[in-house]
């Protein structure tokens, strides 16, 4: 065999091999579930357009009465080893409030947080991240929009571990 046809040979096989693995991660990039963009206001009465693609990975926590109470068991220590990496938004899961009672609530909530809370007073945002009633819903997302990961409940140092470790994947990849 000449060394010309060994040479185009070796492109081709390079060329082949960088094709396969082209079409491998996108195929790992198109299962992975992609976030939904969404507006929702807060307590507070400000606009929050949530779009892709974002200049921080997103943490969306998602609460309801019962799941309220689990969220400060992921956010404390998040926002303790994370600070300003994290983009941290919080959702609550208000459906099943009757309008006539949406100014009450939303007064608790002011006096509740300091911090900007999203209302979910139809659930459709929440329905779209598939969220589990009475429990905090964690929803890790990359600046692209891809879901990486979902946990509920308490959290438990076993389930921050593993978020931990999606969280420095993602960081590191810059």
């Amino acid at each position: 065999m000449s060394v010309t046809k060994l040479k185009s040979i070796s492109v081709l096989f390079v060329f082949v091999c960088v094709c396969v693995a082209n079409s491998t991660m996108a195929v790992s990039r198109i299962n992975k579930d992609k976030a939904v963009e969404f507006s929702l206001k807060d307590q507070f009465g400000t606009v929050y357009d949530y779009k892709f693609p974002r200049e921080k990975v997103s943490i969306l926590a998602f609460g309801d009465k019962d799941g309220a109470e689990q969220l400060e068991s992921w956010i404390k220590p998040l926002v303790e080893k994370y600070d300003t990496t994290l983009d941290i938004q919080g959702i609550a899961e208000l459906s099943s409030v009757p309008s006539i009672a949406r100014g009450i609530v939303r007064s608790m909530i002011k006096k509740k947080s300091k911090f900007p809370v999203m209302l979910d007073w139809k659930g459709t945002v929440s329905k779209s991240y598939k969220y589990e009633k009475k429990k905090a819903n964690i929803i890790l997302i990359n600046k692209d929009g891809a879901i990486i990961f979902k946990d509920t409940g308490v959290a438990d140092n076993d389930k921050l571990t593993k978020l931990y470790k999606e969280i420095d994947k993602i960081v590191s990849a810059k």
